[in-house]
């Protein structure tokens, strides 16, 4: 569990450090104490932590960015989907109100053609 520890301090260290890798002007000046190659790996830790920590919060943010874009296409759809049932029963009143103007137009012309032909009988 330390090392977990170790790793999560690590990760969120990273951000503490400027361009070159150091923390501050004391830190700098420690470093400035090592030996030439010992600060030049401590520096290059630092560094690859700081990469590393950006290439993470990058594809965090990618995998935000999608999952959010995944989230509106869903919605989106989902009103599509009502829009088009919301179509669907308008059409289907369409077609009931034709079918009921149709049916009305046959019994008019029922009603003309038996009137007709009831003249014809007198």
């Amino acid at each position: 569990q330390e090392s977990e520890e170790e790793e999560e301090e690590d990760y969120n260290s990273a951000d503490d450090y400027d361009e070159e890798g150091y923390k501050g002007a004391q830190d700098r000046a420690e470093l400035m104490a090592k030996s030439q190659l010992e600060r030049e790996m401590i520096l290059a830790e630092r560094l690859e932590k700081r990469d590393q920590r950006k290439e993470q919060l990058e594809v965090r943010a990618k995998i935000r960015a999608q999952r959010n874009q995944n989230a509106a296409t869903k919605r989106s759809s989902a009103r599509g989907k009502a829009t088009a049932g919301k179509d669907r029963a308008s059409q289907m009143r369409e077609l009931g109100a034709k079918r009921r103007e149709a049916e009305a137009r046959r019994d008019r012309d029922r009603e003309q053609r038996q009137g007709g032909s009831d003249d014809d009988d007198d």
